[in-house]
């Protein structure tokens, strides 16, 4: 399958955290001793803060780059939409132009006079802008995967990967154990992020986190490109 630019970006953010792993790896002992403690928690918290940052990034670019597909020649009939896709692309448009991007101080009424204008017009035009699409709320957790893939049509989109993602991992996992490893990576970010504090991470959790972010993001591209496929035709 050919990779998107969102997912070879992410690929590449993921070497950040990587070679924090590596420096980590070269400078510490593992456990590490009492004048490593500081480095250690650094090197790791830091690599749990990128590959979670590169996560949500792809998300946001993933969705951005495939749903862009619906805007190009010639444009899929918006009739045939999914209905929460449509229903989505009225409101969270208006929304958007109203309000200005999310998390961001809006601009003077009259200033975002000529952004609600552009908007009405597209709705009028069954234009789908895919940047309304594209919006983690800063929290790429289970909970926003599953409604960013229900907004665009696709309502179970972990039942969907399972099976691929047991083949990728090695071995059969429970129902809800891609749900609840996403969840557990992107708390330990939260930890670290509003406690500084990683004495609880360990290796073989970056290791463990890494590859089932690799296997995940892959996967979500698959939908992604396929959903637009049928989209399409």
């Amino acid at each position: 399958m050919t990779h998107s630019n969102a997912f070879l970006e992410f690929k590449d953010a993921l070497g950040m955290a990587e070679q924090l792993q590596n420096i980590e790896r070269e400078k510490c002992h593992n456990p590490p001793r009492q004048n490593e403690l500081k480095t250690v928690q650094g090197l790791r918290g830091g690599a749990v803060i990128l590959m979670v940052a590169a996560f949500e990034n792809f998300l946001r670019q993933a969705f951005q780059e495939h749903l862009s597909e619906l805007t190009k020649h010639p444009r899929v009939t918006f009739n045939k939409l999914p209905e929460r896709m449509r229903v989505n692309c009225y409101y969270l448009t208006l929304e958007r132009s109203m309000k200005g991007p999310p998390f961001q101080e809006p601009p003077p009424k009259h200033q975002r006079l000529e952004d609600i204008d552009r908007a009405c017009r597209d709705l009028i035009s069954e234009i789908v802008n895919p940047t309304v699409f594209c919006d983690t709320g800063s929290n790429p957790n289970s909970k926003t995967v599953k409604s960013m893939f229900s907004n665009i049509g696709i309502q179970k989109v972990f039942d969907d990967i399972k099976d691929i993602f047991e083949n990728q991992w090695g071995h059969s996992v429970s129902h809800s154990f891609i749900e609840d490893k996403l969840d557990e990576v992107i708390n330990r970010r939260h930890i670290v992020a509003h406690t500084a504090n990683a004495l609880n991470i360990t290796r073989s959790d970056l290791n463990e986190s890494l590859r089932f972010l690799k296997i995940l993001a892959r996967l979500l591209e698959f939908e992604l490109k396929k959903q637009m496929q049928l989209l399409k035709s």
